[in-house]
């Protein structure tokens, strides 16, 4: 199979990343920083066997996707700025998730061993792949972002071997960098619901940093939600302590009196394509007539998926295009249910849970 290389030398990329950033960018810089996004579908097929050995070590029922981050999204984030006016991104190859492996567990416990597991000395000293972070760097369970965004993120430097199957070496490779996000289901219920919501609102409160938000009330409502479900379903008290569950409960109604985003949410139909998931896909989700369609693409390699992506986001009424992989779809549909405007799990944890007031 064929991957792009990146390209060469680094330093080009990094100068067009900047360029992009400075809004000075030309069409080469774009296609440089491009080219560098999507060799990392070789990290994507190196760590997807890797994590699927390690989890067949236990007896856990772990959902288990990848997918490379879109190309509106790096291209948004170089743009991006600090409340001091500094670039949020400073150096494109820094960028720790162009390649991103999600594994969604049935319990934090099981989330907790499992990446006990695969942080330890036997199975770190099997592979050449060097974990970058501490153990608590990433840590959003312990430390929910402003947003309420939790679940726990390990970053990898990729090592590769000499390929096996051909002489073509892997070093052009050597070095790029993978997440591993740990989510529990109610967690990953949480995020896929701000994702739905955000793209049926055309809002951005997933992006949204720094605590001088709190008047956003979009924000707090999800902010809250979190909180009450971390409580509720984990056992995790974590942020908005000077609030009593109650409280935070009486709160959150009183937002969604305002802003009916429950009633939005509840109100959406699951997309039936989910039928049509292959190994290699293209979610794309393209609004017309302010409805949002999904389209699911399968194909037989990830080179020509990688392409379609690319092709899709430059489309003017592409709002979302993803290339995903898994060797289980019925998988990939439930960690990507975003894609499938699915935010059932997300309905039913505070209607449950409001129900047991």
């Amino acid at each position: 199979m064929s991957y792009p290389t990146p390209p060469n030398p680094k330093s080009n990329v990094k100068r067009a990343g900047r360029a992009i950033g400075a809004g000075t960018a030309t069409d080469a810089d774009f296609e440089l920083v491009d080219q560098w996004r999507s060799s990392h579908g070789y990290v994507i097929n190196t760590f997807q066997a890797w994590l699927k050995g390690q989890i067949k070590k236990k007896n856990y029922n772990v959902e288990f996707a990848q997918r490379l981050k879109r190309r509106a999204t790096v291209i948004d984030k170089l743009k991006r700025v600090r409340p001091d006016g500094q670039p949020l991104i400073q150096d494109v190859t820094s960028m720790q998730d162009l390649a991103g492996c999600r594994l969604v567990f049935e319990t934090l416990d099981e989330l907790i061993d499992f990446r006990s597991h695969m942080r330890s000395e036997g199975v770190l000293r099997n592979v050449k792949h060097k974990l970058k972070n501490d153990e608590d760097k990433f840590d959003y369970i312990e430390s929910p972002k402003d947003t309420g965004y939790r679940g726990i993120h390990d970053v990898y430097r990729h090592q590769p071997r000499q390929h096996r199957r051909t002489s073509v070496s892997s070093d052009p490779w050597h070095g790029l960098l993978v997440e591993v996000q740990y989510r529990t289901r109610t967690q990953h219920a949480w995020a896929t619901a701000v994702e739905i919501s955000d793209m049926i609102d055309q809002e951005r409160t997933k992006f949204v940093t720094g605590l001088d938000n709190n008047d956003d009330n979009r924000v707090q409502f999800f902010r809250i939600a979190s909180e009450i479900i971390a409580r509720t379903y984990e056992n995790k008290q974590k942020a908005l302590l000077d609030k009593s569950t109650n409280d935070l409960q009486n709160d959150l109604q009183n937002l969604e009196n305002d802003l009916h985003i429950m009633d939005r949410l509840e109100a959406l139909k699951s997309f039936s394509d989910g039928d049509s998931l292959g190994r290699h896909s293209v979610l794309n989700i393209i609004r017309e007539n302010d409805v949002l369609n999904l389209q699911v693409l399968p194909f037989k390699n990830a080179e020509a998926a990688i392409a379609m992506a690319n092709h899709l986001e430059l489309l003017e009424n592409s709002i979302n295009a993803v290339y995903v992989r898994s060797d289980n779809p019925s998988q990939l549909r439930s960690i990507y249910r975003n894609y499938f405007n699915d935010p059932i799990d997300f309905v039913k944890l505070l209607k449950s849970e409001a129900e047991l007031k």
